[in-house]
């Protein structure tokens, strides 16, 4: 009996107890559009007459993005060792409904685990002619992290790929990875893949270059 109690006292330790993390700092709806106005201003000088109205409907993709970011930073609460395979992303994500080893489906969008190279939570959306319906970056922001740019690539207008380092209260650094797809016709198909390197292992932009040589990354991400 009492050997069974330690070998349960062991699985919350690695796992359980990961939901005790330390709440976050949350901004109200308010607070948000204050900060997206004053940074939208200073971005873009002149936008007073539609700044309101493109921060409000920024909102709805914040609060949207609420479940996406609670199975990402499941793996990352501070004090916890790497996540360093799909079995133990399937263990703290456990607000994922997992369908197999890799696959589970959380409020509409698809997520995978793979290890190519290194263990990563994939989420993805897509649906066409829409458009994309999270706010990742600004949603983490509103929870108190912060959210720095590693490197970025456009393909065009309304296609890009971000790379971010994140601190969060109560959780280690990792590197978030953004691909977003804007559809441009009705017809064409919007998308967004966001993931997590879950063995947190930060890129430098050099090393993002290395990787695609073909691609011209920058310093400066749009959000």
């Amino acid at each position: 009996m009492r050997a069974a109690l330690f070998v349960a006292s062991l699985a919350c330790a690695a796992f359980a107890c990961l939901s005790a993390a330390p709440a976050a700092a949350q901004e109200t709806r308010a607070q948000f559009l204050d900060r997206c106005r004053a940074e939208t201003l200073a971005a873009s000088p002149g936008s007073d007459a539609w700044v309101d109205e493109a921060c409000a409907g920024r909102w709805p993709g914040v609060t949207r993005a609420n479940p996406m970011l609670d199975a990402l930073l499941s793996l990352f609460v501070a004090g916890t060792p790497s996540a360093l395979d799909p079995a133990d992303i399937r263990a703290r994500a456990a607000m994922v409904r997992w369908r197999s080893a890799s696959e589970g489906e959380l409020a509409g969008l698809a997520v995978e685990t793979t290890r190519t190279p290194t263990t990563r939570l994939i989420l993805n959306w897509s649906a066409m002619g829409q458009p994309v319906p999270y706010e990742p970056i600004e949603a983490l922001r509103v929870r108190g992290a912060s959210v720095d740019p590693i490197g970025c690539y456009a393909y065009g207008a309304g296609e890009s790929n971000s790379v971010w380092r994140v601190a969060a209260p109560g959780h280690v650094p990792f590197a978030l990875s953004v691909y977003r797809r804007e559809a441009p016709t009705a017809s064409a198909l919007s998308h967004i893949t966001v993931s997590a390197d879950a063995e947190r292992n930060i890129p430098t932009l050099d090393d993002l270059r290395a990787a695609e040589p073909d691609q011209d990354w920058m310093e400066t991400c749009l959000r």
